[in-house]
């Protein structure tokens, strides 16, 4: 098999069994992949080639699949690790040798990435030692731009664009641009554009200067004509990175800008980010007037101010200004302001209920009303169900899934008309963030908290009640049920008999007394017909302590057994899970919970135990005769079963009961980890939680 050079392009003079190889051309030493299949092989060059033109994503994206067919190749481990490093050679004039140097930074020193770890783990003698040698060079590389970029004081945006054509031409891309650059710079903003802020340094030495500036900058404006600009490879490097920034820091946004093209040639992933026409009328002020918002002191103006202050000390006005804060504290205002800085800080920590709570108490101050409804929808994301399968008995086992437009989709089989998605149309309330079983049409929570079709399924003339939902559970025997933004519960008609005429969900009346619920988890069996045979309900309050409700068909050979006192044994739980198992004579209720101090607490078989356990982000628990299965979710990304090493899927982000979805959306069945051609939407509250 001919391999090619990664560095130089070359072709490779590769002895049997041989896992490194010195390039004659370019004289770099390499790793060889491990496959021997024709059709990876064409996938592997393709891979190589967007690496050496520096197109890191696309090539990412295929060692990824070389992994899915074989996830011990370590070559692929250590290719793609070079993606997310952004690694190039260059040539040393002094040398003449090919050394690496990096076109992305990142915090994480590489020796903790975890696919340098698996490159390690699966490599032989001579791939490990090559590894280990250039992962020195490269750490150092990224210390060096760290050291530059921690001096570089902080911008408040950072315009992305194109800057030359193939021609070396000057875009109009780049005039937008430099316009833009210079009323927002009047304005007082500190602004990185790179024809400006850059012109007086080195092309190699770009990067300590990029990175500082997209870790910094609050905002990110992308400004393109044409869907080749911006996917350009340096301009989607920039967008891409900052992109990866705002998982894990909610208060940065990317706004893109766009002219003489269509808004819908813009990047898949831009299809929930604002955008705006730069060529409609009045859209310049209304621009400005968003950045200000967004942006309310600019850190230019933040200097002044500080150095304003050290004046004020230096010529003694202490006194007057001890007299102006005791005028300040009595003024609400300011009395309001500790409270105001909580919430925010609920908010960074992605603590969404309480951060909803604490700024609705805080009414109309400052822009807490605009707060708590971004609160609220990050709640709702984060228990978004975007998958599913119709469990309902009565013939028809439709699946349905969310897709990037916020509309629903079906696969896998006719859904027939059980749980049918027909009657739902995003409307004047927006996309659809969530979706469960109803009959005989499918709940679906809308962003702005509004739930389709509970009229219809729960015989209810009277909706009113039914906003600002952030949770939604499938239809039981009567009515589903759903979590609140106030923390509390609801639920329709307990005794509707238009599904099952003779059963009832009286059993769901003690959630009226629940309050300061986070969230909650439900567990369903059900007979051929659709009637529930055990059902239970669980839910998280605010201090981790959980409530319960339980349900078992009257004359049903196996009866529910459970103690309501076992949940007094769980203690600050973040995420529960429950499921039933049998015997021939009984049906029992399992309970597993993750604790905020990373503890597993399990009731299983009539007995509670309590572990340590690390890195767990979720969990997933199957029922079954006499005992339960557990699957974990780790914070890496890494879905695996409790008792074995073995990894059964990476980069998933959320578990959807019966699917797993993966980070670009890719939706796969759970315990048999099989594909599925659909791509769901995903939610940036589940990248933001991952390591």
């Amino acid at each position: 098999m001919v391999f090619k050079c990664k560095i130089c392009g070359g072709t490779l003079d590769v002895k049997q069994g041989e896992r490194t190889v010195v390039c004659e051309y370019c004289g770099v030493r390499q790793s060889i992949p491990s496959f021997i299949e024709p059709k990876t092989q064409e996938i592997y060059d393709r891979a190589n080639n967007y690496l050496m033109h520096n197109e890191f994503d696309k090539a990412e994206n295929l060692y990824a699949q070389i992994l899915f067919d074989n996830k011990t190749d370590a070559d692929a481990y250590w290719n793609i690790l070079m993606c997310h490093y952004g690694v190039t050679y260059v040539k040393d004039p002094k040398t003449g040798q090919y050394i690496p140097t990096c076109n992305r930074t990142l915090f994480r020193p590489i020796f903790n990435d975890p696919n340098y770890e698996n490159a390690i783990k699966y490599a032989n003698d001579s791939q490990r030692q090559l590894y280990i040698h250039n992962a020195q060079i490269i750490d150092n590389v990224q210390k060096g731009i760290l050291s530059v970029s921690k001096r570089e004081k902080p911008f408040d945006i950072f315009i992305s664009y194109k800057e030359t054509d193939i021609n070396g031409t000057r875009t109009k891309d780049s005039i937008a641009a430099q316009d833009l650059y210079e009323k927002l710079t009047a304005e007082g903003y500190k602004v990185f554009f790179s024809r400006i802020t850059l012109e007086d340094k080195i092309g190699t030495e770009y990067e300590p200067y990029i990175c500082a500036a997209l870790a910094s900058s609050n905002v990110m404006i992308t400004v393109c004509s044409s869907k080749e600009n911006i996917e350009s490879v340096w301009v989607k490097n920039e967008w891409s990175r900052f992109l990866g920034f705002a998982a894990k820091d909610s208060t940065k946004t990317l706004i893109t800008l766009y002219f003489d093209m269509d808004k819908a040639e813009l990047p898949e992933d831009f299809a929930y980010l604002p955008a705006y026409n730069m060529k409609l009328p009045g859209f310049e002020q209304e621009f400005i007037r968003g950045i200000k918002k967004l942006i309310p002191l600019p850190v230019m103006l933040l200097e002044k101010r500080k150095k304003r202050n050290k004046i004020l000390k230096r010529i003694g006005l202490a006194a007057a200004v001890c007299a102006a804060a005791g005028v300040i504290c009595t003024v609400p205002w300011f009395m309001k302001l500790p409270d105001y800085n909580t919430a925010m800080q609920l908010y960074y920590d992605r603590n969404y209920p309480e951060a909803t709570w604490a700024f609705a108490d805080l009414g109309s101050y400052r822009d807490s009303e605009e707060m708590k409804d971004k609160c609220e929808r990050s709640w709702r994301n984060s228990l978004a169900t975007v998958v599913l399968k119709n469990d309902m008995g009565l013939a028809t086992t439709g699946t349905y899934y969310i897709n990037n437009n916020g509309e629903v989709n079906s696969f896998f089989s006719d859904p027939g008309n059980m749980g049918s998605a027909d009657n739902i149309h995003p409307d004047e309330h927006g996309k659809i963030t969530s979706i469960t079983l109803g009959y005989p049409f499918l709940y679906a929570l809308h962003e702005d908290g509004y739930v389709d079709n509970v009229a219809e399924n729960n015989d209810l003339p009277d909706v009113s009640d039914w906003n600002d939902i952030v949770q939604i559970s499938p239809f039981f025997n009567s009515t589903n049920i759903a979590l609140k933004a106030d923390g509390s519960m609801i639920y329709g008609d307990l005794n509707s008999t238009h599904f099952h005429k003779e059963d009832t969900d009286e059993w769901l009346s003690s959630l009226s007394e629940w309050s300061n619920i986070v969230s909650f988890d439900y567990s369903i069996n059900r007979a051929g017909n659709g009637s529930l045979i055990w059902a239970c309900v669980t839910g998280i309050q605010s201090d981790g302590n959980l409530k319960i409700a339980t349900y078992s068909m009257p004359g049903y050979g196996n009866q529910l057994v459970f103690d309501d006192s076992i949940i007094e044994n769980f203690h600050d739980v973040q995420k529960v899970k429950t499921c039933f198992t049998y015997d021939n004579q009984n049906a029992y209720i399992n309970i597993c919970a993750l604790g905020k101090d990373g503890t597993l607490q399990v009731f299983s078989n009539g007995k509670f135990s309590e572990s340590k356990i690390e890195n767990i982000l979720d969990l997933y628990i199957y029922d079954g005769y006499k005992q339960m299965e557990q699957y974990f979710l780790t914070n890496s990304g890494k879905y695996m079963r409790e008792d074995e090493d073995f990894i059964l899927l990476e980069d998933v982000v959320s578990i959807q009961n019966d699917f797993l979805v993966t980070r670009v959306g890719t939706i796969f069945e759970n315990t048999s980890i099989t594909k599925c051609d659909e791509k769901a939407i995903v939610y940036n509250e589940w990248i933001e939680r991952m390591q």
